[in-house]
């Protein structure tokens, strides 16, 4: 691949599946300053998080229960990690034109599905089990399923041409 041409095609590219990347760019960038500062509270660094002043909200309570802890690491840093991913896979290769190879379309719908899947069972969770809502942690739900919603036709696109149909 052409660096150059990648460049070229991420900065100045106005096709309507660069544009869809670039808002899940856009929206994973969000979401790993917002799972920065859940990882923040959740390793320590910090003590407590600003929560709306409801009785249902309770984002200490959350990061620090058992779910948020299940990998073996804090979901946290887990979920930043995941964003900067998508970030590399929704540039990878620049566009269309620039080389961009459909299997990076199919491997970033997978990877925003898994994130959209993930924040409903989070969700679930911490409406049903906990009783609880965290207030980032609904802010990266929502950047999940919308990133979800956006990428579909360019995955749909992607698919036909890797498979034919």
């Amino acid at each position: 691949m052409d660096a150059k041409a990648i460049r070229d095609a991420l900065r100045n590219d106005e096709s309507e599946d660069l544009d869809r990347r670039r808002k899940i760019i856009c929206l994973s960038a969000i979401g790993l300053v917002d799972f920065s500062i859940i990882s923040l509270y959740q390793t320590g660094v910090i003590k407590s998080l600003p929560d709306l002043p409801f009785e249902i909200f309770d984002s200490n309570k959350v990061n620090a229960s058992k779910s948020a802890y299940r990998f073996g690491a804090p979901d946290g840093p887990i979920s930043a990690t995941v964003y900067g991913l998508t970030m590399v896979l929704a540039s990878a290769g620049g566009g269309e034109h620039a080389g961009r190879k459909p299997v990076f379309d199919v491997l970033l719908g997978g990877a925003v599905a898994g994130n959209a899947a993930g924040a409903i069972f989070y969700l679930y969770d911490m409406t049903f089990k906990q009783k609880k809502i965290c207030l980032y942690c609904v802010t990266g739900a929502a950047i999940n399923i919308a990133s979800a919603i956006i990428i579909i036709p360019t995955v749909l696109k992607s698919l036909k041409k890797l498979f034919g149909r």
